[in-house]
């Protein structure tokens, strides 16, 4: 709000009454008499009585034979022997316990050091010449960047590796990298004799491709290596049909024999099982399945089904409806045998207690049927059973029993053998590429034909075979990978040498030199400009680097120079600080009437960090170890220090309320310090504690100095007189 809205008024001037001045008298050691007058300035405007334009409200002059003339700050400086009058007084002269302690609380050791040694002035001069040779070695530190950032910008926009090789004109003579691109007209257009339209991008580019070509002819052992690798890993057919069939295509004519006998004897169980005797008879050869299943008397089986078919034609026309239900009724009953875990009749669904009791049931039905029927279907009946008993069902059985142990190969899988046996010899070469590469995959080929999961073994027994290839490949030697990015290498060897490595071979390194040299000649015969640039360019930065060097120098040796000096000066508070704050402070951590050292801890010769501490073997600051009235006397006691030894010519000191935290023990200290030590200086006190004011008149009073008590609040001044009873014997 303060920064927006302008009072009213000015706050230093009583019931707004604007005629404020404060004249001042002093004296030197030669009675020379020097008046000097603060005057408040007749028209204030209003934005200069904000407190932060405190300063624009006065005017200040000289009282000279009692006419005030107008004065500067300069003058004020010049009569009391300062170049900077008002910083001085706030160091030597001026108490202000908040500030100076608020100073030593919120700097680290370093800052504190450097703020700390500005106390000591006669170091202004030097400083500010530091100060322009810092600001000089930064602006030529920033040219020497920008002239540098040119250059380097420069050489990658033109690929200038060393500028003062350029040419102005083309010296190297024209030789074709590839000449057997030439030879077809299919050179490449920065293989050509003449470059048409040779702008910065074709140049670039020309270049781009030399480097390409040079860096393929430098990994071309390892990049022709990788590619047989690779176009290995992308037969991935060929890879397939090895892993899954090599192991087989020797049996090939076996597996086939075996698919085969698989399909006749399937097809057969499936006619055996229907128990259909039309379906049985039309089975081509009986013989063929009997040896197939390693079974004898395919004629007997043969004349008893001939047999059977006679004795059903016989019965054609006969009643013939209860050996119908005999024959599905013996058809259930095997079946059943089959199914030990039943309990329930396959025909009706009746339930009994067991298996055994179900086939009980069925066999007692079955007796019932036989009694019903006739004696030619009686014939028929006996027949049939003894039949399916002596000859069908175990006939069944071994086909079943056949299916079951046996697995057949597909064929598709037949089909994919037959491509792996006209691969036989492809497959050598490979087998022997791999075992030469020290390739080991024998535990990845399939033994077993057909393999149980066929599709999903050969996947990934393919898989790991592709990644021993890849593993076999190497580590790619340093910057392969980062040279062929995008695989910019394939592109290359298909289009610069046709797939060809005797090409890749043949082709030398310092030919492709030559190459780049006889672009850049084309090139750069239409850069002068840019070529005198450089060279320009170049010069100024050399001058820049060593005018950095010699300023870097001369402000580290001034810089060096100044923290010693300083270094020197501190030396001079160092005592009287010592005692003041000894006397001030009395008791405390360190002991009785012990003052606070000012230490830096590096120990150098220069001086870099400050630390104040109360026992000089130890390290920790102050700031620690004391309360904050015991920090507010070690202040005073710094102020006086500085005063003592710097202050010459302006012999008051002021102190704003100095024992509003301190101990009754400290002020009765600090009143025998100013009274003692600084007998001959004007002390100007300020407090708003009666008892401080009562105590400090009784001190000075009682030794026969002169004090005046000025009241502000009452606008009041008076010079107390010595009225005080002294008993005899008493103490200062």
């Amino acid at each position: 709000m303060e920064a927006r809205q302008n009072p009213a008024d000015v706050v230093v001037a009583h019931q707004g009454n604007e005629n404020v001045e404060v004249i001042l008298e002093f004296v030197d050691s030669e009675s020379n008499v020097k008046v000097f007058q603060r005057k408040m300035k007749g028209r204030v405007p209003d934005s200069h009585k904000k407190i932060s334009k405190f300063k624009e409200l006065w005017e200040l002059n000289e009282i000279v034979d009692g006419r005030a003339e107008p004065s500067s700050q300069d003058k004020l400086n010049q009569y009391f022997g300062s170049t900077d009058l008002a910083r001085d007084f706030l160091l030597f002269h001026y108490v202000q316990q908040e500030e100076t302690s608020r100073f030593l609380k919120t700097k680290n050791e370093t800052q504190r050091a450097e703020e700390l040694a500005q106390l000591f002035g006669n170091t202004r001069e030097s400083d500010e010449k530091l100060k322009k040779l810092i600001d000089i070695s930064r602006n030529i530190n920033n040219t020497k960047r920008k002239i540098s950032s040119r250059i380097l910008e420069i050489k990658q926009l033109y690929k200038i590796d060393d500028f003062n090789n350029i040419k102005t004109e083309a010296n190297q003579p024209h030789v074709y990298a590839l000449p057997w691109l030439a030879e077809t007209n299919m050179s490449p257009f920065w293989d050509l004799v003449a470059i048409p339209e040779l702008d910065q991008e074709k140049f670039n580019s020309s270049l781009a491709e030399i480097t390409h070509v040079k860096n393929l002819l430098r990994h071309q052992f390892y990049f022709l290596r990788n590619r047989r690798f690779e176009n290995a890993i992308r037969q991935r057919e060929i890879l397939e049909l090895y892993v899954g069939y090599f192991n087989s295509i020797a049996d090939y004519d076996a597996h086939v024999k075996q698919s085969q006998r698989h399909r006749l004897i399937e097809s057969c169980y499936i006619a055996l099982k229907s128990r259909d005797l039309k379906k049985i008879r039309k089975i081509q050869s009986f013989e063929t399945l009997f040896n197939a299943l390693n079974l004898e008397d395919s004629v007997v089986f043969e004349s008893s089904l001939q047999h059977l078919i006679d004795e059903e034609k016989k019965s054609v026309g006969l009643n013939s409806i209860y050996s119908e239900l005999l024959k599905h009724h013996n058809s259930l009953s095997a079946d059943l045998d089959r199914m030990p875990d039943e309990s329930a009749c396959l025909l009706c669904g009746q339930g009994y207690e067991s298996h055994d009791a179900l086939n009980h049931a069925i066999i007692k039905h079955g007796h019932l049927l036989r009694s019903e029927l006739s004696g030619q279907e009686k014939v028929l009946v006996t027949t049939r059973d003894s039949f399916d008993k002596t000859h069908l069902s175990p006939l069944i059985d071994a086909c079943a029993a056949y299916l079951n142990e046996t697995q057949a190969p597909s064929q598709e899988e037949l089909l994919a053998l037959s491509k792996a046996l006209n691969m036989k010899e492809r497959f050598a070469k490979l087998r022997d590429w791999l075992f030469s590469e020290h390739i080991e995959h024998d535990d990845l080929l399939l033994s077993m034909f057909p393999a149980t999961d066929v599709v999903n073994s050969i996947s990934e027994a393919t898989d790991f075979l592709c990644e021993r290839i890849r593993a076999a490949i190497g580590e790619g030697p340093d910057g392969y990978h980062e040279a062929n990015l995008s695989n910019v290498f394939d592109r290359i060897y298909r289009d610069y040498f046709n797939s060809q490595h005797d090409r890749l071979a043949q082709l030398d390194v310092g030919l492709l030199d030559r190459k780049e040299r006889y672009v850049k000649d084309l090139y750069f015969a239409s850069l002068k400009e840019v070529s005198s640039e450089l060279v320009e360019l170049s010069k100024r930065h050399e001058i820049m680097v060593r005018a950095a060097n010699d300023v870097d120098k001369l402000a580290g040796i001034l810089k060096g120079k100044i923290k010693q000096y300083r270094k020197k000066l501190i030396t001079d508070i160092e005592i009287p600080f010592y005692i003041y704050s000894g006397k001030i402070l009395q008791s405390h951590q360190a002991g009785l009437g012990h003052g606070i050292f000012i230490k830096d801890p590096t120990g150098l010769d220069e001086l870099k960090n400050v630390r104040l501490v109360s026992n000089w073997e130890s390290d920790h600051d102050i700031l620690n170890t004391m309360s904050s009235g015991q920090i507010s006397a070690v202040v005073i006691a710094l102020t006086l220090a500085l005063h003592k030894v710097y202050a010459n010519r302006f012999s008051s000191i002021f102190i704003d309320d100095p024992v509003q935290t301190m101990d009754d023990i400290n002020m009765s200290s600090l009143v025998e310090v100013l009274r003692n030590d600084f007998r001959e200086k004007y002390i100007i006190l300020s407090t708003h504690e009666d008892k401080v004011v009562r105590y400090f008149t009784y001190k000075y009073l009682k030794h026969h100095e002169e004090v005046k008590i000025i009241n502000l609040m009452q606008r009041k001044e008076w010079i107390p007189r010595d009225k005080f009873l002294y008993r005899e014997g008493s103490g200062g």
